[in-house]
């Protein structure tokens, strides 16, 4: 489906080919390895209670973003027009989309300077990402927008939903993922469709589906091993953070062995391990900034 109207054969005749290699360095803004390493550093940096709902809404929004590509598996522009590989579906951008969910939604967690002053700095990344995907030949101008404008419109709607309570943010991103798995099989296959042994899931679907169940329960049972909270206001101790790590942790690893040689079992295992080590990590008190300020 051609949902372009010459914006690219545009965009790479004004950009010359001297500055394509600052384009695809701009378009590792919006790249997974980057804003994973974005967002875990953010979760073990922020105070407990901010971190975690951070953690989820990024996960949420993930997860409305693999559903998406999966419902509608648009194609990307004219392979003839690629600048580089790529693999998945054209709409929405994932760059764009991705970008706007981790930096925009750390512009609205983090409490330094105003508001305005943090939604201006992210607005770098997230442009520069978007942009660069045009550029570069693997996605529509209404890709982009299109990206942008669901993970706004999802920020806003965890916001007002959640108001900063991991439990709302973390139930929020469960439950979308669970039906972005529903998407990739309804609407599947897709072109990252991948089989354990008779199971075919989208692969994004199901990794982000993963990620958000195993930082929901990893939440709920600290919440159930920590009421009432220490003095610190810490939700784990030393032998709860090994509780709950042994809880979370111990099934997911014995559905892995059943699964030997499934190699989309051990990605969607990794998921949900990662997302649960990460809220059990950041549910253990004091953050680097409090011992700095300490």
């Amino acid at each position: 489906m051609d949902r372009g109207f010459g914006e690219v054969e545009l965009a790479q005749r004004l950009v010359p080919d001297g500055l394509l290699p600052v384009v695809e360095l701009a378009t590792r803004a919006g790249d997974i390895p980057t804003l994973a390493a974005v967002t875990a550093g953010a979760v073990l940096v922020l105070e407990r209670d901010r971190a975690i709902h951070y953690l989820g809404v990024v996960i949420g929004g993930f997860s409305l973003l693999a559903g998406l590509k999966a419902a509608f598996a648009l194609s990307r522009p004219p392979v003839e027009l690629h600048l580089i590989e790529t693999a998945t579906t054209g709409f929405p951008s994932g760059h764009a989309m991705g970008a706007t969910l981790v930096f925009g939604g750390l512009a609205l967690t983090l409490r330094v300077g105003s508001r305005r002053a943090r939604v201006a700095v992210a607005a770098v990344p997230i442009a520069a990402a978007s942009l660069s995907r045009i550029v570069l030949g693997v996605h529509y101008l209404v890709d982009v927008a299109v990206g942008i404008g669901a993970a706004v419109g999802f920020l806003w709607a965890v916001e007002r939903y959640a108001q900063g309570d991991p439990a709302r943010s973390l139930a929020v991103g469960a439950g979308i993922g669970l039906l972005a798995v529903a998407a990739g099989v309804v609407f599947g296959p897709t072109p990252r469709t991948a089989c354990a042994g008779a199971v075919c899931l989208d692969r994004d679907a199901a990794v982000v589906g993963a990620a958000a169940l195993g930082a929901f329960v990893a939440w709920r049972v600290a919440e159930r091993r920590s009421s009432p909270p220490d003095p610190a206001g810490r939700l784990f101790g030393a032998t709860r953070t090994r509780t709950v790590s042994l809880v979370v942790l111990v099934p997911l690893l014995l559905g892995a062995l059943l699964w030997v040689g499934s190699a989309l079992l051990y990605v969607i295992v990794a998921a949900a391990l990662g997302a649960a080590g990460l809220v059990v990590l950041a549910g253990r008190g004091a953050t680097v900034l409090d011992r700095f300020v300490e």
